[in-house]
C-alpha cells in the first residue's frame, strides 16, 4: 500500500511539475486530465505511460524544446510508465488518456 501511495504520489508530482512548467495549453491539456484521472483513482504505470506518450507526441509535433529540468520530468514520468502501454502504439501517439 505505501508502495502504491508512493508511486501515486511521485506520479502526481512529476505531472504537476510538468504542467507548471509550460504555458503550451496544447501540453498542459493531457497532463491536467492524466492529473484528474490519477486523483480518480487510475493505474498509475498506465496513466503515467499515456501522459508521457502525450507529451512527447505534442513536443515532437510542434518542435517543443524542453529544458533540461523538464526533460528530466518528462523522462522520469516515461520511466514509471508500463512498458506494455508506452510500446503498443509504433507512432508513440497515445493522446487518448481515456484509453485501458
Amino acid at each position: 500500500m505505501t508502495e502504491q501511495y508512493n508511486q501515486l504520489s511521485k506520479g502526481k508530482d512529476l505531472i504537476k511539475q510538468l504542467y507548471n512548467s509550460t504555458n503550451d495549453t496544447q501540453l498542459q491539456e493531457p497532463l491536467m486530465k492524466a492529473y484528474k484521472r490519477l486523483e480518480d483513482g487510475a493505474d498509475v504505470s498506465d496513466l503515467t505511460a499515456h501522459a508521457a506518450s502525450a507529451v512527447n507526441y505534442i513536443r515532437e509535433t510542434r518542435n517543443i524544446t524542453f529544458t533540461p529540468q523538464q526533460e528530466n520530468w518528462w523522462r522520469e514520468l516515461r520511466d514509471m510508465g508500463s512498458a506494455a502501454v508506452l510500446y503498443h502504439d509504433p507512432k508513440n501517439n497515445l493522446l487518448d488518456l481515456d484509453e485501458k
